[in-house]
C-alpha cells in the first residue's frame, strides 16, 4: 500500500522556479512551445484541482498532462485548446 506522501510527480518542477527549464525540455519533446506547455499545465491543474488540493490531485494532473504532451507529439498538434479538450473526460 502506497502512502499518500510517496507519490513523486514527474512534473513537480512546474510548480517551482525551475518551471521554464522543464517547459523548455517538454516543449522540445512534444512539439509545443514553452508558453503552450506552461499554459496547458496550468489549465490541467485548474481543471483537475478545482475541488481538491493540488497534492491530492497530482496523479490525475500528471496523467492528463502526460496524455496532452503525448497527443501533441503523436498528432503533431499545437492547438492546445483542442489537446486540453481531448484529455478532459467532461470535454
Amino acid at each position: 500500500m502506497c502512502s499518500r506522501n510517496s507519490y513523486q510527480s514527474p512534473f513537480a518542477a512546474m510548480l517551482t522556479d525551475d518551471r521554464y527549464a522543464l517547459a523548455t525540455k517538454l516543449a522540445k519533446e512534444s512539439g509545443l512551445d514553452q508558453s503552450q506547455v506552461m499554459y496547458a499545465y496550468l489549465q490541467v491543474t485548474a481543471t483537475v484541482a478545482a475541488d481538491q488540493t493540488i497534492h491530492e490531485a497530482e496523479p490525475e494532473i500528471d496523467r492528463r498532462f502526460q496524455a496532452l504532451l503525448t497527443a501533441a507529439k503523436t498528432n503533431r498538434s499545437t492547438n492546445v485548446d483542442r489537446l486540453l479538450a481531448a484529455v478532459d473526460p467532461k470535454g
